[in-house]
């Protein structure tokens, strides 16, 4: 299949599909009502990166390129209207099913009468990215979907450095400092479209953030701003008609943060205690819905270092994310 192995979730009122390729959300549902924008996985690729996994960065590096440790390395140029590398090297690999809901119960637990309500239900997919010469970093990835009855779907992402390559004359490897190879730098998000309605000119956002990053006509950050009477300013929520988005936003509370696309009937909201969020209206394909995509660090991090991560072989960090109705 085009998009790997479509996995099928179902808690409560709540139903999920999670394609294999790219660790991707096809749909979230609730009551046969779509939270996320869905697409067909049995016949199409999802648009604008639509509900995939990205690492080891989000977003766009600029000139798809990065000098990190004294060293430069080239990545693949994937949008080149902007001249960048964008969002990561595993949103297109086929992740394996590591367990499954059922896999975790004993034979007991899974005997279920006919139409009995399940409270609960979750998958665990896997995935190794090797080193390459434009990441001589290999990471283990894991991503665990929980989908419960009352709290809706939790995305929890842990990768782990499992090497690093040594650099030789021929061909470049990770950076030496003092004879010691340096940590994989590192980033993630996750990339989901958030709907309620027809489209993103039906819903009111709220994004308790207090600065917003600009960035120039090739998405390239250009500096922090504070929101307070800007068009970027959503803190206490508003329309998103007439308001074009697609900026990356901080200064979140501590802790968990909310997000939350409202329209008719109720809400789509977005937990996480990610530092970063990036926000899209969808501008470049119809307006469709709202993107709102939990970021451990922000555009161009591998080149400024800005909230970058890194993980030393055996190290891991996991990055969560959490979507609910509210009605």
């Amino acid at each position: 299949m085009i998009n790997g192995e479509l996995i099928d979730l179902r808690a409560g009122d709540y139903t999920a599909r999670i394609a294999t390729a790219g660790a991707t959300l096809v749909h979230l549902r609730r009551g046969g009502r779509d939270l996320v924008l869905p697409f067909d996985a049995e016949a199409e690729l999802p648009p604008g990166w639509q509900g995939k996994t990205l690492a080891p960065w989000p977003n766009r590096t600029a000139g798809a390129a990065y000098t990190y440790g004294g060293t430069d390395y080239l990545l693949p140029r994937n949008e080149p209207e902007t001249d960048s590398a964008l969002h990561g090297l595993v949103g297109w690999l086929d992740w394996q099913v590591a367990d499954t809901a059922e896999d975790a119960e004993d034979a007991e637990r899974t005997e279920r009468s006919e139409g009995a309500e399940r409270l609960e239900d979750s998958v665990t997919l896997e995935v190794l990215l090797p080193a390459s010469y434009a990441y001589p970093w290999s990471l283990e990835l894991s991503s665990r979907w929980v989908l419960d009855a009352d709290a809706g779907l939790t995305m929890t992402l842990t990768a782990t450095c499992v090497g690093a390559a040594r650099p030789s004359e021929a061909v470049v490897g990770a950076p030496l400092a003092n004879g010691d190879l340096l940590p994989a730098p590192y980033g993630a998000a996750f990339h989901p479209y958030l709907l309620r309605g027809a489209g993103a000119d039906d819903c009111s956002l709220t994004v308790p953030a207090t600065m917003v990053l600009t960035a120039d006509e090739r998405m390239v950050p250009s500096g922090l701003a504070d929101v307070a009477a800007t068009d970027w300013d959503f803190r206490s929520g508003r329309p998103v008609a007439g308001v074009s988005v697609d900026n990356a936003f901080t200064g979140l509370p501590e802790g968990e943060w909310q997000v939350r696309v409202e329209g008719e009937g109720g809400a789509v909201v977005l937990a996480s205690d990610a530092p970063w969020a990036q926000v899209y209206t969808d501008d470049g394909l119809g307006r469709r819905a709202i993107a709102v995509e939990p970021m451990t660090c922000p555009p161009n991090a591998l080149n400024s270092g800005d909230g970058l991560l890194t993980l030393a072989v055996g190290q891991s960090h996991s990055l969560t994310c959490a979507l609910r109705e509210e009605s």
